[in-house]
């Protein structure tokens, strides 16, 4: 339990991220809209997400995530992500989407080393 409550805003997001990804599209219709928000919206879900991520798992362990092993859990939560909007009718898998994400993703890390650079590794 202690484990799940160093990482509940990681958890939150996740969460967040599974609901957004899953609701119909039509739940965003009176929202206002542009090209390439849907592409935004991955990039800045997964950018929280793997930022929480970070925060939370350098508060626990005082010192950064393993990039490589953070990286590859986050391209299957990605990968996951997008699988199971294959079960709804409203959504679809996209890759660009993935990459979108990744990119969101890659950029919470490159923030985490702006925002703290004395972080030990």
């Amino acid at each position: 339990m202690k484990k799940i409550l160093a990482y509940k805003f990681t958890i939150a997001s996740a969460g967040l991220i599974i609901v957004v990804l899953l609701l119909p599209a039509s739940s965003f219709s009176t929202m206002p809209s542009f090209s390439g928000i849907d592409k935004l919206a991955h990039l800045a879900l997964f950018f929280v997400f793997s930022l929480s991520y970070i925060l939370e798992y350098r508060k626990e362990k005082t010192k950064n995530p393993p990039f490589f092993s953070s990286i590859f859990i986050i391209i299957l939560f990605i990968l996951g992500s997008e699988l199971l909007q294959l079960f709804t009718t409203s959504r679809r898998f996209e890759w660009v989407d993935m990459l979108f994400d990744l990119a969101g993703a890659l950029a919470a890390f490159l923030a985490s080393k702006i925002i703290n650079p004395q972080a030990q590794r």
